[in-house]
Protein backbone atom coordinates (compact mmCIF):
# COMPACT_ATOMS: atom_id res chain seq x y z
CA UNK A 1 0.00 0.00 0.00
CA UNK A 2 1.73 2.96 -0.85
CA UNK A 3 0.51 7.24 -0.59
CA UNK A 4 -0.06 9.42 -3.55
CA UNK A 5 0.98 12.95 -2.59
CA UNK A 6 0.25 16.21 -4.60
CA UNK A 7 1.79 19.01 -3.39
CA UNK A 8 0.66 22.51 -4.60
CA UNK A 9 0.81 20.87 -8.57
CA UNK A 10 -0.24 23.67 -11.20
CA UNK A 11 -0.54 22.54 -15.18
CA UNK A 12 -0.57 24.78 -17.39
CA UNK A 13 -1.43 24.29 -21.26
CA UNK A 14 -0.25 27.81 -22.67
CA UNK A 15 -1.74 30.69 -20.94
CA UNK A 16 -4.28 28.45 -19.67
CA UNK A 17 -4.11 27.50 -15.98
CA UNK A 18 -5.84 24.10 -15.92
CA UNK A 19 -4.78 23.06 -12.42
CA UNK A 20 -3.87 25.76 -9.47
CA UNK A 21 -1.66 25.28 -6.79
CA UNK A 22 -3.39 21.43 -5.59
CA UNK A 23 -2.56 19.76 -2.67
CA UNK A 24 -4.06 16.41 -2.24
CA UNK A 25 -3.06 13.04 -0.83
CA UNK A 26 -4.63 9.66 -1.54
CA UNK A 27 -3.52 7.86 1.59
CA UNK A 28 -2.13 4.15 1.40
CA UNK A 29 -4.84 1.67 1.24
CA UNK A 30 -7.66 4.17 0.96
CA UNK A 31 -9.89 5.66 -1.42
CA UNK A 32 -10.07 9.24 -2.37
CA UNK A 33 -12.75 10.57 -4.41
CA UNK A 34 -12.20 13.31 -6.16
CA UNK A 35 -15.25 15.26 -7.84
CA UNK A 36 -15.98 18.09 -9.75
CA UNK A 37 -17.54 19.35 -13.18
CA UNK A 38 -16.55 18.90 -16.77
CA UNK A 39 -13.37 21.35 -16.58
CA UNK A 40 -12.89 21.87 -13.52
CA UNK A 41 -9.47 20.45 -13.68
CA UNK A 42 -9.02 17.03 -11.78
CA UNK A 43 -8.47 14.42 -14.93
CA UNK A 44 -5.53 17.06 -15.89
CA UNK A 45 -4.40 16.10 -12.48
CA UNK A 46 -4.80 12.64 -13.16
CA UNK A 47 -2.52 13.05 -15.81
CA UNK A 48 -0.41 14.92 -14.58
CA UNK A 49 0.47 12.20 -11.95
CA UNK A 50 0.75 9.48 -14.79
CA UNK A 51 3.03 11.30 -16.56
CA UNK A 52 0.97 12.06 -19.90
CA UNK A 53 1.28 16.00 -19.18
CA UNK A 54 4.20 17.72 -17.12
CA UNK A 55 3.35 20.21 -14.37
CA UNK A 56 4.56 23.55 -14.60
CA UNK A 57 4.87 23.73 -10.63
CA UNK A 58 4.96 21.75 -7.71
CA UNK A 59 5.40 17.80 -7.04
CA UNK A 60 3.98 14.78 -7.38
CA UNK A 61 5.22 11.87 -4.69
CA UNK A 62 4.74 8.30 -4.13
CA UNK A 63 6.00 7.54 -0.79
CA UNK A 64 7.44 10.46 -0.25
CA UNK A 65 9.60 10.11 -3.89
CA UNK A 66 9.08 11.56 -7.33
CA UNK A 67 7.05 9.29 -9.29
CA UNK A 68 9.17 7.33 -11.87
CA UNK A 69 8.53 4.58 -13.87
CA UNK A 70 11.22 1.27 -13.65
CA UNK A 71 11.14 -0.08 -17.09
CA UNK A 72 7.84 -1.61 -18.06
CA UNK A 73 6.83 -1.05 -14.92
CA UNK A 74 4.92 1.89 -14.23
CA UNK A 75 3.57 2.44 -10.05
CA UNK A 76 0.86 4.35 -11.15
CA UNK A 77 -2.12 2.93 -13.58
CA UNK A 78 -5.05 4.60 -14.85
CA UNK A 79 -8.47 3.26 -16.34
CA UNK A 80 -9.93 6.04 -18.62
CA UNK A 81 -13.54 6.81 -19.18
CA UNK A 82 -14.07 4.74 -22.70
CA UNK A 83 -12.67 1.37 -22.13
CA UNK A 84 -13.29 0.30 -25.95
CA UNK A 85 -10.90 3.50 -26.89
CA UNK A 86 -8.08 2.43 -24.29
CA UNK A 87 -8.20 -1.33 -25.22
CA UNK A 88 -6.66 -2.05 -28.59
CA UNK A 89 -9.11 -3.80 -31.19
CA UNK A 90 -6.84 -5.49 -32.69
CA UNK A 91 -5.35 -7.54 -29.45
CA UNK A 92 -7.52 -10.39 -27.64
CA UNK A 93 -8.33 -9.89 -24.18
CA UNK A 94 -5.66 -11.90 -23.17
CA UNK A 95 -2.78 -10.10 -25.32
CA UNK A 96 -3.65 -7.21 -23.68
CA UNK A 97 -3.65 -8.32 -19.87
CA UNK A 98 -0.58 -10.45 -21.06
CA UNK A 99 1.01 -7.01 -22.10
CA UNK A 100 0.93 -5.51 -18.34
CA UNK A 101 1.99 -8.21 -16.34
CA UNK A 102 5.71 -7.81 -15.69
CA UNK A 103 8.34 -9.60 -17.19
CA UNK A 104 9.40 -12.72 -15.70
CA UNK A 105 7.10 -14.89 -16.14
CA UNK A 106 6.83 -18.54 -18.40
CA UNK A 107 3.80 -18.48 -21.16
CA UNK A 108 2.41 -21.37 -19.16
CA UNK A 109 2.31 -18.85 -16.15
CA UNK A 110 1.35 -15.75 -18.14
CA UNK A 111 -1.90 -17.53 -19.15
CA UNK A 112 -2.21 -18.56 -15.92
CA UNK A 113 -2.06 -15.09 -14.51
CA UNK A 114 -4.65 -13.46 -17.00
CA UNK A 115 -7.16 -16.59 -16.27
CA UNK A 116 -6.48 -15.34 -12.62
CA UNK A 117 -7.28 -12.21 -13.48
CA UNK A 118 -10.28 -12.55 -15.39
CA UNK A 119 -11.93 -14.20 -12.77
CA UNK A 120 -10.68 -11.71 -10.12
CA UNK A 121 -12.65 -9.05 -12.42
CA UNK A 122 -15.98 -11.67 -12.75
CA UNK A 123 -15.51 -12.43 -16.06
CA UNK A 124 -15.00 -16.30 -17.49
CA UNK A 125 -11.11 -16.55 -17.90
CA UNK A 126 -12.34 -18.61 -21.54
CA UNK A 127 -13.23 -14.76 -22.79
CA UNK A 128 -9.69 -14.63 -23.10
CA UNK A 129 -9.43 -14.89 -26.82
CA UNK A 130 -11.98 -12.45 -27.20
CA UNK A 131 -11.53 -9.24 -28.92
CA UNK A 132 -12.97 -5.96 -27.28
CA UNK A 133 -15.76 -5.48 -29.99
CA UNK A 134 -17.27 -8.58 -28.66
CA UNK A 135 -17.20 -7.19 -25.40
CA UNK A 136 -19.90 -4.88 -23.72
CA UNK A 137 -18.99 -1.55 -22.14
CA UNK A 138 -19.35 -2.64 -18.93
CA UNK A 139 -17.43 -6.22 -19.59
CA UNK A 140 -14.48 -4.36 -21.39
CA UNK A 141 -14.31 -1.71 -18.48
CA UNK A 142 -13.64 -4.91 -16.20
CA UNK A 143 -11.10 -5.79 -18.48
CA UNK A 144 -9.21 -2.56 -18.50
CA UNK A 145 -9.65 -2.76 -14.47
CA UNK A 146 -7.89 -6.30 -15.06
CA UNK A 147 -5.04 -4.60 -17.30
CA UNK A 148 -4.62 -1.86 -14.49
CA UNK A 149 -3.82 -4.44 -11.63
CA UNK A 150 -1.87 -6.84 -13.76
CA UNK A 151 0.91 -4.24 -13.63
CA UNK A 152 0.54 -4.66 -10.17
CA UNK A 153 0.33 -0.47 -9.52
CA UNK A 154 0.96 0.67 -5.75
CA UNK A 155 -1.93 3.09 -6.87
CA UNK A 156 -4.68 2.89 -9.24
CA UNK A 157 -6.61 6.21 -10.72
CA UNK A 158 -10.43 5.35 -11.67
CA UNK A 159 -10.93 8.34 -14.01
CA UNK A 160 -14.65 9.02 -14.90
CA UNK A 161 -14.67 4.66 -15.34
CA UNK A 162 -18.61 4.44 -14.75
CA UNK A 163 -20.04 7.52 -16.64
CA UNK A 164 -19.91 6.26 -20.22
CA UNK A 165 -22.07 3.06 -18.96
CA UNK A 166 -25.72 2.41 -18.43
CA UNK A 167 -26.61 2.97 -15.28
CA UNK A 168 -27.59 -0.65 -14.92
CA UNK A 169 -24.22 -1.02 -14.91
CA UNK A 170 -22.53 1.26 -12.82
CA UNK A 171 -23.46 0.02 -9.95
CA UNK A 172 -22.08 -3.40 -11.00
CA UNK A 173 -18.43 -1.56 -11.39
CA UNK A 174 -18.43 0.34 -8.64
CA UNK A 175 -18.97 -3.18 -6.32
CA UNK A 176 -15.95 -4.09 -8.38
CA UNK A 177 -13.69 -1.29 -7.65
CA UNK A 178 -15.13 -1.39 -3.57
CA UNK A 179 -14.01 -5.44 -3.80
CA UNK A 180 -10.77 -4.88 -5.83
CA UNK A 181 -9.46 -2.26 -3.28
CA UNK A 182 -10.52 -4.34 -0.37
CA UNK A 183 -9.02 -7.60 -1.20
CA UNK A 184 -5.71 -6.00 -2.43
CA UNK A 185 -5.52 -3.09 -0.23
CA UNK A 186 -5.46 -0.12 -3.38
CA UNK A 187 -4.88 2.91 -2.99
CA UNK A 188 -7.07 4.64 -5.47
CA UNK A 189 -7.57 7.87 -6.69
CA UNK A 190 -11.47 7.87 -8.00
CA UNK A 191 -12.57 10.41 -10.16
CA UNK A 192 -16.14 11.50 -11.47
CA UNK A 193 -18.73 14.34 -11.62
CA UNK A 194 -21.04 12.69 -10.07
CA UNK A 195 -20.66 12.82 -6.06
CA UNK A 196 -23.47 9.78 -5.61
CA UNK A 197 -21.11 7.91 -7.40
CA UNK A 198 -17.70 9.21 -5.10
CA UNK A 199 -19.39 8.53 -1.71
CA UNK A 200 -20.14 4.76 -2.80
CA UNK A 201 -16.14 4.45 -3.11
CA UNK A 202 -14.23 6.83 -1.70
CA UNK A 203 -13.13 7.37 2.45
CA UNK A 204 -11.98 10.58 1.78
CA UNK A 205 -13.57 12.99 -0.65
CA UNK A 206 -12.19 16.56 -2.67
CA UNK A 207 -13.85 19.01 -4.69
CA UNK A 208 -12.22 20.67 -7.22
CA UNK A 209 -13.61 24.30 -9.00
CA UNK A 210 -11.90 25.66 -11.97
CA UNK A 211 -8.39 24.50 -11.27
CA UNK A 212 -8.88 24.26 -7.55
CA UNK A 213 -9.66 22.28 -4.33
CA UNK A 214 -11.87 23.90 -2.79
CA UNK A 215 -13.07 21.48 -0.17
CA UNK A 216 -11.56 18.21 1.16
CA UNK A 217 -11.64 15.74 4.13
CA UNK A 218 -13.62 12.50 5.19
CA UNK A 219 -16.64 11.73 3.13
CA UNK A 220 -18.44 11.56 6.53
CA UNK A 221 -17.87 15.16 7.08
CA UNK A 222 -17.82 16.37 3.74
CA UNK A 223 -21.42 14.94 2.84
CA UNK A 224 -22.83 15.71 6.53
CA UNK A 225 -20.75 19.09 6.86
CA UNK A 226 -20.46 20.57 3.34
CA UNK A 227 -18.41 23.65 3.88
CA UNK A 228 -18.50 25.26 0.81
CA UNK A 229 -21.02 26.50 -1.31
CA UNK A 230 -20.27 24.59 -4.59
CA UNK A 231 -20.05 21.54 -2.20
CA UNK A 232 -23.88 22.23 -1.43
CA UNK A 233 -24.62 22.56 -4.78
CA UNK A 234 -23.82 19.37 -6.09
CA UNK A 235 -25.24 17.34 -3.11
CA UNK A 236 -28.27 19.40 -3.97
CA UNK A 237 -27.77 18.04 -7.52
CA UNK A 238 -28.15 14.73 -6.28
CA UNK A 239 -31.47 13.13 -6.72
CA UNK A 240 -32.75 12.93 -2.79
CA UNK A 241 -29.99 14.91 -1.73
CA UNK A 242 -29.09 12.51 1.67
CA UNK A 243 -26.35 11.13 1.02
CA UNK A 244 -23.91 9.10 3.55
CA UNK A 245 -20.78 7.88 2.93
CA UNK A 246 -19.61 4.30 2.51
CA UNK A 247 -19.60 1.71 5.05
CA UNK A 248 -16.19 0.63 6.46
CA UNK A 249 -18.05 -2.60 5.74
Amino acid sequence: MSELLFEDVTVRYGRLTAVDGVTLRVPAGGVLGLVGESGSGKSTLARAAVGLVPPAGGRILLDGEPVRAHGRHRPLQMVFQDPYSSLDPRMTIGETITEAIPPGMSRAQRRTEVARLLELVHLDPGRASAYPGQLSGGQRQRVALARAIAGRPRVVIADEITSALDVSIQGAILNLVRELQRELGLSILFISHNLAVVRYVADHVAIMLRGRVVEQGPAARVLSEPGHEYTRALLDAVPGHRLTARSAT
